[in-house]
């Protein structure tokens, strides 16, 4: 492999893993927040349940649905 395609390779790497810690992180802060304000108890599980579920919604989701 070229110097280039293994800079491309993780470049791709990269900024999946970014945008994933972006969205663990965006959605423990809403998770906690909701928590706190309504007297829900924090759960990990629940939290990683929430967070698949985001994922998974996120990637199916079409990205044209209101146009």
């Amino acid at each position: 492999m070229s110097k280039n395609s293994i800079g491309t390779v993780f470049r791709i790497i990269l900024i999946f893993f970014s945008l994933v810690s972006f969205w663990l992180v965006t959605l423990a802060l809403f998770y906690f927040l909701v928590s706190t304000i309504f007297n829900i108890e924090f759960s990990l599980k629940t939290y990683f349940i929430l967070f698949s579920c985001f994922i998974i919604f996120r990637m199916f989701y079409p990205k044209n649905v209101f146009v």
